[in-house]
């Protein structure tokens, strides 16, 4: 059973860049506390309040999660009595997951999920890229007509994890990553004849998610409840290095 329509709330990129990909299959519309209009339109995507968002059979919530607590404080009188599908895409799970159990209506049913691309990464097409996904509390008919729908008609590669696991390997894959390249992308990394290899793809890696938002990477480092420790461990070791280098070892 397929539902007919879903609503995007948030339609910030990757808002936008869901509805590209989500169009053909559903009817869709979208709210933003922006005024997205031109970009929904330009789309074919519905602007609506965020009352008439909470009508349809699927809410995607595609919110920085630092600002999920009271959009959920919001939209949990407007589920009430009804069977609605919440779905985050947000880049840690362990919170918001925590957050749509606590203030949604018991009878609202939640599955989380973290697309592992974006806007860049999807530029060329998403088929075969990986996404998080994590059932909290739905039925088996609509887990597998979601699953089905992410890997038999998007052909995404679904990875099935717990929200702590998934945020302890994000640590690392996102986390790490993202600090590292923000922190060289300020050195303003110079293109060079002699560059190895090695040296372009992190130059690449670095101006690549460096470019994503500000938000975005205060999500991935305070957000997840296992960041602070691997950076910690990271600046220990840089230290360590430093120190070594010093003494001339």
């Amino acid at each position: 059973m397929q539902p007919s329509s879903i609503s995007i709330i948030g339609f910030g990129a990757f808002g936008r860049f869901m509805a590209s990909h989500l169009s053909a299959h559903f009817t869709l519309s979208m709210h933003d506390v922006v005024d997205r209009a031109s970009e929904s339109k330009t789309l074919g995507v519905q602007a609506a309040t965020l009352a008439d968002s909470a009508q349809a059979d699927i809410i995607v919530l595609a919110v920085p999660v630092q600002r999920m607590e009271p959009l959920l404080k919001q939209l949990a009188p407007l589920f009430a009595k009804r069977n609605t599908l919440v779905i985050d895409v947000a880049s840690v799970k362990v919170k918001p997951i925590a957050l749509m159990r606590d203030l949604l209506p018991p009878e609202t049913e939640i599955i989380g999920t973290h697309p592992l691309f974006g806007p860049q990464s999807g530029k060329n097409g998403i088929e075969g890229l990986p996404i998080a996904f994590c059932p909290v509390r739905a039925s088996e008919e609509r887990i597998a007509c979601v699953r089905s729908f992410l890997a038999d008609t998007l052909k995404l590669k679904v990875l099935d994890v717990t929200p702590e696991e998934h945020d302890r390997q994000m640590a690392y894959v996102q986390g790490l990553t993202h600090l590292v390249s923000r922190a060289a992308a300020a050195l303003e990394l110079p293109r060079t004849e002699l560059a190895t290899l090695a040296y372009r793809r992190f130059a690449e890696m670095s101006e690549s998610l460096a470019g994503d938002s500000w938000e975005l990477f205060r999500t991935i480092e305070n957000e997840n409840p296992f960041a602070a420790e691997v950076r910690r461990q990271f600046a220990a070791q840089i230290a360590e290095l430093e120190s070594r280098l010093k003494a001339g070892e």
